[in-house]
């Protein structure tokens, strides 16, 4: 018999990860493993994405259900709220996993089926498919691999770089982004990519980054930045190989925008406008509410 009813769980009986993002002790430890290993094995850290999109209550799944339809499922039938199918079941909502291969989707499918299975994830047990949707069916058992402790004393390790030596550009669909000394600053032209190296020897390490992460990093340093983040203006995003409609991201999610005087205004406030693939737009919407 599942532990809780569906969406019922206590916030406090649960592990807090951010945002939102809870998840129950055993999920979260392999949670862990599975960003630990993503990095190890591709360098990629894997992200949940923004929303209630690990345990997600009751009251959020009337929520989504309103406002996404059969986007969303049924509350009290969601795989997030603690119970699928008579059994306990968490479930997250996995952002970047086509990072693990940007451009070979086979590929990188291959290596998140490989990652998720390793640590006790689940995948492909939703209908329709949810590539991004991961499960847990032991989620209150914590695995033996999270109690290995591992010695700081006797492990040799590189001397850690601060923050703000270690140089990083962003690259995704919407262009490149140099992200040093705690900015995120936009290129201008490719030419000032191929111009950046180093010349005391740090890295300059490359990210490939969906559209929307890009977008949403920009619009995170442009808030941290403000001396009022809630002036900073809703970045405006055009659909490529879109029928026309234009869309808002806004603290965290995309939303159209259907009024073209509010477009006009954002565009003569010098608001920031991308151009994001269609897809991108509809799996972001899809996975706020799922």
């Amino acid at each position: 018999m599942p532990r809780y009813a569906n969406g019922k769980a206590a916030l406090s009986d649960l592990v807090y990860l951010g945002p939102d993002f809870y998840l129950p002790a055993g999920t979260a430890a392999r949670w862990a493993e599975l960003r630990r290993l993503g990095v190890e094995k591709y360098g990629v850290l894997l992200v949940v994405t923004p929303g209630w999109n690990g345990y997600r209550p009751l009251s959020i799944q009337y929520k989504y259900r309103e406002e996404l339809g059969i986007w969303a499922a049924v509350p009290g039938y969601s795989s997030h709220g603690l119970t699928y199918q008579g059994r306990d079941c968490a479930a997250v909502d996995v952002y970047n996993w086509r990072s693990l291969a940007p451009s070979n989707e086979s590929l990188a499918w291959a290596r998140f089926v490989a990652l998720c299975r390793a640590v006790g994830f689940t995948v492909d047990f939703v209908s329709p498919r949810e590539e991004w949707h991961i499960g847990d069916f032991d989620p209150f058992s914590v695995p033996a691999f999270a109690s290995i402790v591992i010695n700081p004393e006797t492990t040799a390790k590189p001397d850690p770089l601060e923050d703000e030596d270690m140089a990083t550009i962003i690259s995704s669909s919407i262009g490149q982004s140099l992200a040093i000394a705690g900015l995120v600053v936009p290129y201008g032209h490719p030419d000032e990519v191929r111009g950046t190296k180093s010349t005391a020897g740090l890295p300059v390490s490359i990210v490939e980054v969906p559209a929307a992460v890009h977008t949403r990093i920009l619009d995170a340093d442009a808030r941290r930045r403000a001396a009022d983040p809630a002036e900073v203006l809703p970045i405006v995003v055009y659909a490529k190989g879109g029928d026309g409609t234009v869309y808002i991201f806004d603290d965290g999610e995309v939303r159209y925008l259907t009024d073209p005087d509010v477009l006009n205004d954002l565009i003569a406030r010098g608001a920031m406008s991308v151009t994001w693939p269609q897809h991108e737009i509809d799996s972001l919407r899809k996975q706020q509410g799922e």
